[in-house]
């Protein structure tokens, strides 16, 4: 279920019912002359819906405007990359508004530039940052970091920052950047945004980096043992019995 589809009452059972809340996170950027430039956060929410049909979980609504640092393209080719203190805030207040709702498991799912880059690296200093205010918040005693039963009994870490591709998942899943894995994820799920007509000897480096694996050489089959093996780890991890 999404989250912004859902009515009060709904929401209150799933908060009650422990449901795990989804949060999407990527970015707008180029992905060479072939795939749609918001890539990264169709993904995400492509394998979240998965999830969804899996188990029961609720999807919030995607963190769109990752930050890119213009790495690959600049504005003139469909690249946004906002102030990384601005997108932090952001982020912190909008996750410390899902803790308010009760979700007692928050996970921040992204594809994009890994887990060291500045997008991951926003959510990761949110979460940590949410994580020891709310302690205080909630009136535990200075010093409660050296009581487990505290600690357990606050419900430590609600909020994970995760990569889309869990270790259980790769291979067959791997991750490029609108290489033979992206525009195979992207031909599974949403084949009406891929038109591999577009490439041509002036495409990107990394549309070849990889000559035999390519994005011209993408396809269906390979993104749907890529999707399969992703949803399949995420529900591993997340409990489900799908």
């Amino acid at each position: 279920m999404h989250l912004k589809h859902i009515h009060p009452d709904q929401l209150r059972h799933a908060v009650q019912a422990g449901y795990p809340l989804l949060v999407p996170a990527g970015c707008i950027e180029t992905h060479g002359p072939h795939m749609a430039i918001g890539h990264d956060t169709i993904i995400v929410e492509e394998i979240c819906d998965r999830i969804a049909a899996a188990m029961d979980v609720v999807i919030a609504p995607s963190f769109d405007y990752g930050p890119t640092g213009y790495a690959l393209g600049g504005p003139e080719d469909g690249t946004i990359d906002p102030n990384y203190d601005a997108f932090g805030g952001l982020a912190k207040s909008i996750l410390h508004n899902f803790l308010e709702m009760g979700f007692q498991r928050i996970v921040v799912i992204i594809i994009h530039q890994g887990m060291g880059a500045p997008l991951a690296q926003a959510f990761s200093k949110a979460a940590a940052e949410l994580s020891f205010e709310g302690m205080l918040e909630r009136g535990y005693p200075r010093g409660w970091w050296a009581d487990a039963k505290l600690k357990d009994e606050a419900a430590w870490g609600r909020i994970q920052v995760e990569p889309m591709i869990l270790p259980a998942a790769s291979p067959p899943a791997g991750g490029d950047h609108a290489g033979y894995n992206e525009t195979s994820f992207l031909l599974a799920t949403r084949p009406e945004l891929v038109d591999q007509s577009k490439l041509d000897e002036n495409a990107p480096w990394y549309c070849h980096e990889n000559e035999e694996k390519s994005s011209w050489s993408a396809n269906v089959e390979h993104g749907q043992a890529m999707v399969d093996a992703v949803v399949a780890a995420w529900v591993d991890r997340l409990g489900g019995k799908g």
